[in-house]
């Protein structure tokens, strides 16, 4: 890391910063609710879910289809308030992904 604070300023520029909101099974697994991930500014939700899954395993790992690549029925995962499904959206500093399981009602 640079010790210049303007280099410092820089770095920070060029990295995004999206918060995880954790439901249900992902919650007790990460043993937090929420995490703030840092990225660089052209990575996907592909890569937020492959380093929880890395971080973390068990469910997390079968949140994406492994014949598809694309989120499972099984995980509802919302990106800024949206339900997503694929998962080469490009993410935006700020954005909020929310991992949970769908809930069926009837």
């Amino acid at each position: 890391m640079f010790q210049n604070s303007k280099n410092d300023r820089f770095v920070r520029l060029m990295t995004t910063r999206v918060k995880v909101l954790l439901h249900a099974m992902f919650k007790e697994i990460a043993g937090r609710r929420e995490i703030t991930q840092e990225l660089n500014p052209d990575d996907t939700l592909r890569v937020v879910l492959d380093e929880l899954a890395r971080k973390y395993g068990k469910d997390f790992g079968q949140i994406l289809d492994p014949k598809t690549g694309q989120i499972s029925a099984d995980t509802l995962v919302m990106l800024n308030g949206q339900g997503v499904k694929k998962t080469d959206t490009h993410l935006k500093d700020g954005d909020v992904i929310m991992i949970s399981v769908p809930i069926g009602g009837g």
